[in-house]
């Protein structure tokens, strides 16, 4: 009963102005260098998280209401423009986590019929994203747990939660199946490839399988949690590129996949100070999901965070080295809008992981090796916590995290709390400490 009310709000949004064409994209179409764009029309996860009937919903009940009403919402706005560029020979694809639709063929005369349309909406070029991180590095020294590990006391952890129960889910460039630390007993069995629709996880490129080793895998002292399991989408090609479109698929695959992940590991980002991935962030967390992001890899300069990873309503990550001082690639905050950024450093130089063989592994460094670090370490939490909120999860690491020196020209990015202030724009509220952040014993 209570889903067929979301329905006839759906059908109550208004389509009122008009339409207008990205100068930019135009130029691009009429030299014929361009033939897609992206359609954005206004946001609606707004009316999403004011509909007090669905929020007043928790659980599954609440998801399933949250996913009817945002492909109603978005379906019903974007009908009559879907109308128009059907008519003009273009091929479609509408997106419900964002209000967004993707048209292919465009010419410039069918691009100027579309902007003729009297709605309230943008036609510009897609958004595109790539990998932070996979810097191959000759380091050897090999340990097992592996210093990361071992940084943030997650073997104390394992004494009493491997990560029984979680799931997360990985955004990258695919999932090697076949590597014996990423095989069939941690894989949970949702994947989706929008780029080549293989059947099963592959990973050509190696990026997304040294990010789901670091997560979660089984052999060499490697994974975070290695009782968790993880599901994936190939959100960026073989070359470590995203589009729009395949990583807006990815995110409205994690809505609705089972099973849901409790948290996603974004190892990728684009320019900084965009928010063009924020509905998509907006539903998963109305869905109960911990959303995960590298915060990129421009450092040492301050105001150097990449999005969306210097989005509000994400967990983004820094990375440190071994002997506990930032890495010089991470990228720094603070953001245009003033957030302090990243959240909280992990490890991510000289992080040995999975590779793309059946038996290999490999040292690589970024940012990209420090979020599946964090993401693990939230899938202890989780296991151990099992009804804990967003907000619960972050203050639980905020409130634990280990203080680390930084340097002079890191205090100049900004100490929002003084000078003895160890919430700072290098490394967020500190180094992630998952046995205190599970009220473990001290070190």
């Amino acid at each position: 009963m209570e889903l067929k009310i979301f329905s006839i709000l759906a059908l109550g949004v208004a389509l009122s102005s008009a339409g207008r064409i990205d100068l930019g994209l135009k130029r691009k179409v009429d030299m014929g260098l361009v033939a897609e764009a992206i359609i954005e029309l206004p946001q609606i996860i707004g009316q999403i998280q004011s509909n007090k009937t669905l929020q007043a919903l928790s659980g599954e009940a609440k998801v399933s209401a949250l996913v009817i009403t945002l492909k109603d919402l978005a379906f019903t706005t974007q009908s009559s423009i879907v109308a128009q560029a059907v008519a003009q020979d273009l091929e479609v694809k509408q997106f419900r986590a964002a209000n967004i639709i993707l048209v292919k063929g465009l010419t410039t005369s069918k691009l100027a019929a579309l902007g003729k349309s009297e709605h309230d909406f943008i036609i510009r070029e897609q958004h595109v994203a790539s990998v932070d991180g996979g810097m191959a590095t000759s380091y050897q020294n090999i340990s097992t747990p592996q210093w990361g590990l071992a940084k943030m006391r997650v073997p104390e952890a394992w004494e009493i939660t491997r990560g029984e129960g979680s799931v997360i889910g990985v955004i990258d460039t695919g999932v090697n199946l076949d590597h014996v630390a990423l095989g069939v007993n941690s894989f949970a069995g949702a994947w989706l490839d929008p780029f080549y629709q293989t059947e099963k996880p592959t990973d050509k490129d190696g990026h997304g399988s040294h990010v789901t080793g670091t997560i979660l895998g089984r052999e060499n002292g490697i994974g975070v949690p290695p009782a968790a399991k993880w599901i994936a989408c190939r959100g960026l090609d073989h070359h470590g590129i995203g589009s729009e479109a395949s990583l807006t698929e990815c995110a409205e695959f994690m809505l609705t996949a089972k099973p849901r992940p409790h948290i996603i590991n974004n190892s990728w980002g684009g320019r900084s100070n965009s928010d063009w991935y924020q509905q998509q962030i907006s539903a998963w967390r109305d869905a109960g999901m911990v959303p995960v992001f590298s915060i990129g890899n421009s450092g040492p300069g301050c105001e150097s965070a990449k999005s969306p990873g210097d989005n509000f309503n994400v967990i983004a990550v820094g990375s440190t080295k071994e002997d506990d001082t930032v890495s010089h690639f991470s990228s720094r905050g603070p953001t245009a809008n003033g957030l302090v950024k990243p959240d909280f450093a992990a490890p991510g130089s000289d992080i040995y992981s999975c590779g793309t063989g059946s038996d290999d592994y490999l040292f690589e460094s970024g940012t990209s090796m420090a979020a599946p670090h964090m993401s693990g370490a939230i899938a202890l939490y989780l296991s151990h916590n099992k009804n804990a909120t967003f907000n619960m999860v972050y203050n639980a690491f905020a409130d634990t995290a280990v203080c680390l020196p930084i340097g002079e020209e890191d205090e100049s990015c900004g100490l929002p709390g003084g000078n003895t202030s160890c919430h700072n724009n290098a490394i967020g509220w500190g180094l992630i400490d998952v046995a205190a952040a599970l009220k473990l014993r001290s070190g």
